[in-house]
């Protein structure tokens, strides 16, 4: 009897529950033996050259040789065996990257590269993109895709937005790049953190993760890239580097609220100094 005075039989037909669930205790079961036939015949195709085979291939060997055997069987045995194929080594599980949406310039950036067709070979562009203006700081056009030149196109963005060799002490700078061979190498790692810039990796795969660069190479290539047939490489540089002036100074953005990231970038500064000089800030 329970305390609302109800019996077990009462109890279980009220809850829907048979008498062998409600007793049921599970019984661990002994290992079973292996069949020691069955092992031979495993161990006679594995040496025949057929040790790359999975469960699968190894039971249709088995089954085409005139033993009958059970799919289960020779899984369960390949198991105990330690014959079964390896399984892929995963990497390190990333954890992906929070959403961004500044509101200030030079807090938060985004890296990438992408291809240029250039009549006979590629073209490789570095651009560093501030996802609060939308404009360029820095970037890198030529004929290789090394480290190197992801470097040179950071620095050139520091340069550029600082004033100097690196982002002053107190600023916190994240600059978000894939898992590029570029951008994972120590010479590029070095060079961050020298210069002072919070590196931040994508998810693998995840091109969502970084949103503002994927939208600007978008931006480059329909505007630019599709709408000429470039001979050589130094045409496809000329027309990028007119590309970018006109996209910094020129173009006008939706998110901006159709302004171009020069106005946007420059109206902001002109709002500090002004804020300094009235002693607001």
């Amino acid at each position: 009897m329970d305390e609302n005075g109800l019996s077990l039989s009462q109890a279980r037909a009220a809850a829907g529950l048979a008498k062998s669930s409600w007793y049921y205790r599970s019984r661990p079961r002994p290992p079973r033996p292996l069949n020691p036939k069955l092992v031979a015949a495993i161990e006679a195709a594995w040496s025949g050259g057929r040790g790359v085979y999975g469960y699968r291939k190894v039971y249709k060997t088995l089954r085409a040789g005139g033993l009958r055997v059970n799919q289960k069987a020779v899984l369960r045995h390949l198991r105990v065996m330690q014959r079964l194929q390896p399984r892929k080594i995963k990497g390190r599980r990333w954890t992906r990257p929070r959403v961004v949406r500044p509101t200030i310039s030079n807090t938060y950036w985004e890296m990438d590269l992408t291809y240029v067709w250039c009549g006979s070979r590629f073209g490789y562009l570095f651009a560093v993109v501030d996802a609060c203006d939308k404009g360029i700081p820095g970037a890198r056009f030529g004929d290789r895709c090394r480290a190197i030149e992801a470097v040179e196109a950071l620095e050139e963005a520091v340069a550029a937005r600082f004033g100097g060799g690196r982002v002053p002490e107190g600023h916190r700078l994240i600059l978000r790049v894939d898992r590029g061979s570029q951008f994972v190498a120590r010479r590029f790692r070095e060079a961050a953190k020298a210069l002072n810039v919070t590196l931040e990796y994508a998810g693998i795969q995840c091109p969502e993760d970084k949103p503002y660069i994927e939208s600007f190479f978008g931006h480059y290539k329909t505007e630019e890239v599709y709408r000429n047939a470039y001979a050589m490489l130094a045409e496809a540089q000329a027309g990028w580097q007119l590309y970018r002036v006109w996209y910094e100074a020129e173009r006008v953005h939706q998110s901006l609220g159709y302004q171009t990231p020069h106005a946007v970038r420059h109206g902001a500064l002109d709002l500090v100094l002004s804020k300094a000089q009235n002693g607001t800030v």
